[in-house]
Parts: C-alpha cells; sequence; structure tokens
C-alpha cells in the first residue's frame, strides 16, 4: 500500500502543565491548609448530613459490601434513592475503602478542586484563551464560586465535572472527534453518579447554548489529525451532543432509577411548606457583592441578617449565606465589564461571542433570583431541586472567562514580551487570590482560635471531631445493645455516628414521613395530657433513649436519668462545652417488639445495611414489628402482614408460628429498581464502549489501520 501522509501531531508540553499543578496545589494549600494538615471542618451540613452518610458507606466498603440501605437515620432510607451517600461514585469507592473517614472526606475536597482547577484551564483553553488568560479564569471561577459553599460536599465535586462536561462537549463541538463525545457522555454519568443531581441539571442549560458560544472552527493537528471545518450546528454535532447525553444518563441508571422511586414516596411530591423549590435564592438586592464585598461580609449585622431582609425584589420565600453567596474579586469584574464595554478590546477578544457569555451572565442570574423557580416551579427541574442561587454558577463561569479572556488581550495590546507579561500576570494572581482568600473568611475577633478559619458555615479545625468516635461511651454502650434501640437526640443524624438508630432526620430527598410533624417532640411540655401523646409517640416510633441539651423533670417524664454526658464526639462536632443529659425511656418496647403475645422473647437483633436479623422465641403465634420503615425492595424470610391488617401501616411486621425454640427471621433489602438501574447502566456502558470503538475505526486514517 502506498503511505498516505498525515499532519503532524503537536508534541505535548509538560512545562506549562507543571507549573500549573504545582500553582493549583499552591492555591488549595492556601485556602484550605488545616484540611491539606489532617485537619477537618465541622459546621454547616458536614456532620449533620455528610458524614453519616460517608460512615456507613466507609465501614460497609470495609466489609466487603455496597450499602444500598441506611439502617440508622430515623426508620432507615434507601441510599441510592436519596443519593448524595454517592455510593456507587468510583473515587468514593475507593477513598473510603482505603483511608479513614476524614482523611478519605479531605482527599476527596481537595483532589476535586484541584480537578475543577485544571478543568476550567482544559475548558478556557478549548475556547482560545491563552495560559495567561486561562489560569487567571481559574482562579477567579474556582476560588471565587466555591469557598463559599465548602460545607456542602457536592459543591467543588459537581463544580469539577461542570467544567470538564463543558469541555468535552466543546470540542466535540469544535473538531466533530467522537473520543469528545466519550468524554462528554462518560463525565456526565460520572456527574450524576456523584449523586447531587443539581448542578447537573444546571450543566444541562448550560450545554443549550454552547454550539452559540463555541462556533466554527478547524481541528486542528492535537485532535487527531483530521483538518476538516466543523460546524457547531451541523446534524451531526447536534444529534452527536444529544446522543452523549443520553448515554451519560443511562450509565448513572443504577443511580437515577432509585431516586425516582424515592421521588414519588417523599416530601418532594409537590411544592409546599415543607418543600419550596424557591428557598436558598440570590435576591437581586444581594448582586452588590460583586463591588461591595465588605458591606455583606463584614457590617454588624450578619449575612443571614442582610440577606433577611425584606425587599420588593426579592422572592419571598427564606434564603441562606451559602446559596446566595455571589463574588468574584473586584479586579475581574472590572476587566469584565472592560472587556465588554470598551469596543476595541471587545473586537480583539479570543472569543466568538462575547456577547453570548453576557447573555449567560444575565439568563442565570435571573434564574439564582428564584423568581422563575417560585413563579413555574410546576416545570421540569425548576419544581424538583431547591436552592436556584446555584445558577449563578454559569455567571461565575462567564464573568471569569470574559475577565480572563480581557486580560490576554490586554497584554497583546500592551506588545509585552514573555517576561514581563508572566510577571504582570502573577501580580494580577497574587492580588486577585487574596482578595478572593479574604472575602471568603468570616471574621470573629471574639473566636481566637477561629481566625482565619471560619468559611461562612464552615470551621477549620487541627483536632476533627469525627477521630474521637471510638473514645464514645454512649457508642460503646449503644454497641452493646446490639439493634435494638433508638435515640432521639439533636444535631439531626450526628447521633448515628454512635452506630445507634436516631431521630429526628435530616435529608435533602427523603421519604416523607421524616418532614412530619409526628416525629418532631417538644421536651418543655408540662401539660400531662400532651406529655402523654409525646411519650406515646415516641414509643411508637421505637425510642428507647434520650440524649438532651436541658434537663427533664423526671416526676413528670416517664424516664430514667441517666446522668450528664459529655461526648468525645458529639460535643466537639456540635461545638457544646455543655454536657448533654442522658435518659432512658419507661417501658419503651424498643426497634422490634412481639404482638399478641406475652410469652415471647427477643434474644438478639442484628442490623446491617441490607439486612436485619432478628432471632426469639415464641411459644406462640405471634407478629413481629420491626419499627424501620416498610418500603418497597425489602423480603422476607416469614410471612409479612400486610399494610391494611392491624400491624402498623408505617413500619415492617412478619408473623412466626408458636414454637419453644429459637426462631431466625431476615429482612433482606432487594430493590427492583437498583436491579432495573442496573441494567439500565449496563446498556449505556455498551453503547459508550460501541460508540467509541465504531467511530474510533471510522475516523482512523487507512495507513494507520493498516
Amino acid at each position: 500500500m502506498p503511505r498516505i501522509s498525515t499532519p503532524h501531531r503537536q508534541t505535548f508540553v509538560a512545562g506549562p502543565w507543571l507549573c500549573l499543578i504545582i500553582l493549583a496545589v499552591t492555591l488549595s494549600w492556601m485556602f484550605w491548609w488545616p484540611l491539606w494538615q489532617g485537619g477537618g471542618l465541622i459546621g454547616g451540613d458536614i456532620y449533620p448530613y455528610f458524614f453519616p452518610q460517608k460512615q456507613l458507606l466507609a465501614e460497609s466498603l470495609k466489609q466487603g459490601e455496597i450499602p444500598l440501605w441506611n439502617p440508622l437515620v430515623g426508620f432507615g432510607y434507601p441510599v441510592l434513592g436519596e443519593s448524595q451517600t454517592a455510593a456507587l461514585y468510583p473515587p468514593n469507592l475507593v477513598l473510603y475503602r482505603c483511608f479513614s473517614l476524614n482523611t478519605a472526606y479531605n482527599i476527596s475536597q481537595l483532589g476535586h478542586y484541584l480537578f475543577a482547577f485544571v478543568g476550567t484551564i482544559a475548558f478556557t483553553r478549548r475556547l482560545g484563551l491563552n495560559w495567561n488568560g486561562s489560569i487567571l479564569a481559574a482562579v477567579v471561577f474556582v476560588y471565587g464560586w466555591f469557598p463559599a459553599r465548602i460545607c456542602l460536599e457536592w459543591a467543588i465535586i459537581g463544580g469539577a465535572w461542570f467544567v470538564w462536561i463543558l469541555w468535552g462537549a466543546t470540542a466535540f463541538l469544535q473538531t466533530g472527534q467522537r473520543r469528545y463525545w466519550g468524554f462528554t457522555a462518560l463525565f456526565l454519568g460520572l456527574d450524576l453518579l456523584a449523586g447531587h443531581y443539581n448542578l447537573a441539571f444546571i450543566t444541562l442549560l448550560a450545554l443549550i447554548p454552547l454550539p452559540w458560544l463555541v462556533g466554527q472552527k478547524k481541528a486542528n493537528a492535537s485532535d487527531g489529525g483530521l483538518a476538516r471545518p466543523v460546524s457547531p450546528f451541523s446534524r451531526r454535532s447536534l444529534v452527536g451532543l444529544g446522543s452523549a447525553i443520553v448515554i451519560g444518563f443511562l450509565l448513572a441508571g443504577v443511580q437515577l432509577m432509585p431516586t425516582w422511586e424515592l421521588k414519588s414516596l417523599s416530601q418532594r411530591q409537590q411544592v409546599s411548606e415543607v418543600f419550596a423549590p424557591a428557598y436558598g435564592h440570590l435576591p437581586i438586592k444581594a448582586l452588590s457583592q460583586l463591588w461591595n464585598p465588605w458591606g455583606w461580609y463584614t457590617g454588624e449585622k450578619s449575612f443571614d441578617e442582610l440577606l433577611g431582609t425584606p425587599s420588593v425584589t426579592s422572592v419571598p420565600v427564606p434564603t441562606n449565606q451559602a446559596e446566595a453567596q455571589f463574588y468574584l474579586g473586584i479586579l475581574p469584574l472590572l476587566l469584565a465589564i472592560a472587556g465588554l464595554a470598551i469596543p476595541g478590546i471587545r473586537k480583539q477578544l479570543p472569543l466568538h461571542s462575547p456577547w453570548g457569555w453576557l447573555g449567560m451572565i444575565i439568563f442565570s442570574l435571573i434564574l439564582a433570583s428564584g423568581w422563575p423557580t417560585w413563579l413555574f416551579s410546576n416545570l421540569p427541574g425548576l419544581g424538583f431541586f431547591r436552592g436556584p442561587g446555584r445558577y449563578s454558577i454559569m455567571a461565575a463561569l462567564a464573568i471569569a472567562l470574559l475577565a480572563g479572556a480581557t486580560w490576554e488581550t490586554f497584554l497583546k495590546c500592551r506588545n509585552w514580551s514573555t517576561g514581563p507579561a508572566v510577571v504582570m500576570t502573577a501580580l494580577l494572581l497574587a492580588i486577585t487570590a487574596i482578595d478572593l482568600w479574604t472575602a471568603s473568611r468570616q471574621y470573629q475577633f471574639q473566636n481566637g482560635p477561629y481566625f482565619g478559619r471560619q468559611v461562612f458555615y464552615a470551621i477549620m479545625v487541627n483536632d476533627a471531631a469525627i477521630r474521637h468516635r471510638d473514645e464514645s461511651s454512649l457508642r460503646q454502650a449503644f454497641l452493646e445493645q446490639g439493634g435494638r434501640g433508638r435515640l432521639y437526640a439533636p444535631g439531626q443524624n450526628i447521633p448515628t455516628l454512635l452506630n445507634v438508630s436516631a431521630l429526628p432526620v435530616y435529608l435533602g430527598l427523603g421519604p416523607e414521613v421524616y418532614e412530619s410533624d409526628l416525629i418532631r417532640v417538644d421536651f418543655s411540655l408540662s401539660q400531662p395530657e400532651e406529655i402523654q401523646d409525646a411519650v406515646s409517640r415516641l414509643r411508637r416510633f421505637g425510642v428507647t433513649h434520650l440524649l438532651l441539651e436541658s434537663p427533664l423533670e423526671t416526676s413528670i417524664w416517664p424516664v430514667t436519668f441517666l446522668g450528664p454526658v459529655i461526648d468525645p464526639l458529639l460535643n466537639r462536632a456540635l461545638a457544646r462545652r455543655d454536657p448533654f443529659y442522658f435518659y432512658e425511656l419507661n417501658d419503651a418496647s424498643g426497634r422490634v417488639s412481639l404482638l399478641d403475645t406475652s410469652d415471647g422473647q427477643i434474644h438478639s437483633v442484628q442490623v446491617r445495611p441490607n439486612s436485619v436479623t432478628i432471632e426469639l422465641t415464641s411459644p406462640q403465634s405471634a407478629t413481629v414489628m420491626l419499627r424501620d420503615l416498610r418500603y418497597p425492595g425489602w423480603k422476607c424470610s416469614h410471612e409479612v402482614v400486610p399494610e391494611d391488617a392491624s400491624c402498623d401501616t408505617l413500619f415492617r411486621c412478619a408473623k412466626v408460628e408458636g414454637s419453644p425454640e429459637r426462631q431466625t427471621i431476615i429482612w433482606t433489602y432487594r430493590p427492583r429498581s437498583v436491579f432495573i438501574g442496573g441494567v439500565v447502566s449496563l446498556i449505556g456502558a455498551i453503547l459508550l464502549g460501541f460508540g467509541c470503538y465504531w467511530t474510533h475505526r471510522k475516523e482512523t486514517p487507512p495507513a494507520q489501520q493498516a
């Protein structure tokens, strides 16, 4: 065969990327040095929400099991359905299997910061920016929008995949290369497996205007030697991008199907006082943070108090400072404005459509204001998620991109050589990083040890509370009880870190019962009728112990005082110095009980993530009540009592025949939704592999195939 010549591939230059990695690590150290040194975070959702989920995941993985059900939070909930445990997210499978909980969490957070930083540079380079502009855009985007949300694990994880998905889609639209098609589908699937669908939904919105923002370009030699015009509006490009999105959803089917099942049984079935989609918006008045951060972050009133001040432009729904923060640095803002406002600069910007990026800013900030969510909550997507302030991530990326492009244009206009340009860029980066670092800190001068360590709701500490878990005497006591007890305590899900089932419950997407007022007990009651009702509900829910912040009057409450407790884990996690008050509820049936007989006995209760094993003796036929949630997917080794029978319809019940010998009842969680989702994910993986293989052979030049 005659040799067919192909364009020479560009050589990968490691130097700039090595410097980039060093810069990324340096910036993450600057913002999060206690985490690099083995410290931890307290505040926000870290301990009430994320750590209880991750602790269950870590223990299960180390025992060789993937948890499908969380048996400790309340009456339990489906792990994949609630999704934010991210039990099937590949990095989690490695980190929480190989490291301690705090170390794995820190590695995940810091690793995704590095991943997001590199991804932002890769994306902006794809759009035409050089190194100077791309690095500035990455600093502004990653360390402007995300630090205030450090108490929310999903922010940086979803944000990292946000830019990488945009990178893959942009590269595909520019070149037509199907390897980028494959990257887009794979990255979307991984983003969904990470469990926070809101940022994934926002990513899909950002993909809609992408063809207009990318423009038509030619593939270069580094893209495989195929130098042909590629139109992002061609049928092949649009269909290819759409198919990548579909395959991305298929890949995450094993996560999405259980979530769809839970959604129909959750508090998000409809808009109500319990679920307000507009909660967590970015008020229009709060946009002045962009040029006046000190007026919001360092005034006499707290940020939350300022956000709660009534305004005619604000949605009549509460918000909070983590969702409503929006500051990207003074100099980057001025650069972005100059790039759009000065015609001479705007014409030279290395962007296909500067006005298109301005349109994205306006569109995302309108969505972030909460008004569309409040007015059109029945539209798909808008009515499922809370926190519309998160839509501002698109505006943050667009402003960062415009700032980087303007700076690059300014350097070209000055005709500076490489040396002065690098020095000036380094100076701008240093000023911007210090500006963003300062704005991310919450200064409470009376809290000396935390000066410079409080980042909105989160505080960085050297001694992570979770490391004292094994020192807890409460945990040892509950371990000795097996799975019989249930604790009512403050801190929402935090007490479950002591290996005990606990109420009340805090979940983003959870069974509807957890939002019911029945579960919430007021221990300041003094009227006998009210106390009797409260105690009746506690016994119904299987509560055996109380851990309270204030002492109870034992003369009117049927409890036994077990003593004050200063717990090494709980007190640190809740930043509490005073003791808790520990009580046992009198005449409590506990998590498992026998009905219709007085002669039976429960010998042991073994609770695992995917099963519950109960050993008992009952000379007479009886009903066993397990006060865990009756939920689709649970199978029992004995005959199950129907919902319409006398057993409490909220919980699981099974019949046992009378026998003097020990009997064993086993409940096993085998949800159909996970099986169907697994099949869907397998189909997605096959389609992705076939698509990449087929297009690789189709696009490979004949000389290379020979």
